[in-house]
């Protein structure tokens, strides 16, 4: 007898548009999986978005749909170049609207065993190009079903963000309690300091980032999550094994800042085996 062994999870390919004009906006999905089974999804936005946006819900909504369905391989096509490079690292985010968007759908994608991305011309994507415009009409396949839905609030705003949202916020606390309330220590000395230190920092939307000079505002991390973060750049969803230093560079470019990063990067890097 051959033991059996577990089947190997089939890739799904994802073809995501989005679109917004002075007619409406509104998003276009296809999900092309095993057996020859796609799904087409056309999203109506009742509320305004920028085209960029508009990507992003492409982006997100299809995730869900892949994890609906039992998804654990995506591969995403798009012709946004701008949002295919913020997720692979070249590009930074530096609108505060899509540094979340960046945040909530790198947090979805690290849910699939594994998750590549890549733009492609709009020619070569016509089909989501069209749904995206809400065209009704509907293509001749086999196993093809069109699912149309209109969205009233930006996916953004479904709390499925961080699992560690309401955790302790360590080493922010202080800065949070001085920019939300204006609570300063005792000790004159040590209030001027917290003054001076926090001068470096905002909250937005009830999330604290850090002001940058050349960087655009970075979202501040507690153990937690950075711990994740560091993680999935060594490892990760990339796939890379890097120094420390290139690694505490991949995560400032990714948008992410705590205090003890660069040091945090060197011991993950030390207790690695494979680096070295």
């Amino acid at each position: 007898l051959t033991p059996t062994t577990a089947e190997e999870p089939q890739v799904w390919t994802l073809h995501g548009d989005g679109s917004s004009n002075s007619k409406g906006s509104g998003a276009g999905i296809i999900l092309e999986g095993p057996n020859q089974v796609t799904v087409e999804q056309s999203l109506k936005f009742s509320f305004k978005v920028t085209n960029n946006q508009a990507e992003y819900e492409a982006l997100l909504a299809g995730l869900r749909l892949a994890r609906d369905l039992g998804a654990r391989k995506v591969s995403y096509n798009s012709d946004s170049k701008l949002m295919v490079e913020q997720l692979n690292g070249a590009y930074q985010a530096k609108d505060t609207l899509l540094q979340r968007y960046f945040h909530v759908a790198s947090h979805q994608i690290s849910s699939f065993d594994e998750f590549t991305i890549q733009q492609v011309p709009r020619e070569q994507n016509p089909r989501a190009d069209l749904l995206s415009k809400l065209a009704s009409t509907k293509r001749p396949g086999q196993h093809r079903t069109i699912i149309q839905e209109t969205l009233h609030s930006p996916i953004l705003d479904d709390k499925v963000v961080n699992d560690s949202d309401n955790e302790d916020l360590g080493w922010m606390t202080s800065i949070w309690n001085y920019l939300k309330e204006g609570t300063l220590p005792e000790d004159k000395d040590e209030a001027r300091k917290m003054r001076m230190r926090s001068a470096k920092f905002v909250i937005i939307e009830d999330e604290l980032f850090k002001r940058g000079v050349s960087t655009p505002l970075l979202k501040c991390l507690t153990a937690s999550q950075a711990a994740y973060v560091i993680k999935e750049i060594h490892q990760g969803i990339c796939d890379m094994h890097s120094g420390a230093r290139s690694m505490a560079t991949r995560v400032l470019r990714a948008g992410y800042y705590w205090p003890t990063l660069k040091s945090d990067c060197q011991s993950h890097i030390q207790k690695c085996k494979e680096c070295q």
